[in-house]
């Protein structure tokens, strides 16, 4: 029982790595060469960079939550009736 309570927060660990790590990417790769050019086009880049990095951060906040959720459904200790 233990050593499953321990491979679940394992997984919980790693996907919080690798939320980090995706999201980091994401961030340098796409949201940050969104160019110099702040006041030009339908949205102002500096506007697209702030709903993009709000975006990774609520992403994150969610698939973060349904990881916990998940990992306390599954390592609950049934309790008696009484």
């Amino acid at each position: 029982m233990i050593q499953g309570r321990i491979y679940g927060l394992m997984v919980v660990i790693t996907v919080a790595w690798l939320l980090i790590i995706g999201e980091s990417y994401f961030f340098i790769v796409i949201v940050r060469p969104l160019g110099p050019n702040l006041h030009s086009g339908f949205v102002p880049s500096s506007v697209a960079k702030v709903l993009l990095t709000a975006g990774l951060g609520f992403l994150w906040i969610g698939v973060m939550f349904v990881m916990d959720s998940l990992y306390a459904r599954f390592t609950r200790t049934p309790t008696s009736a009484s």
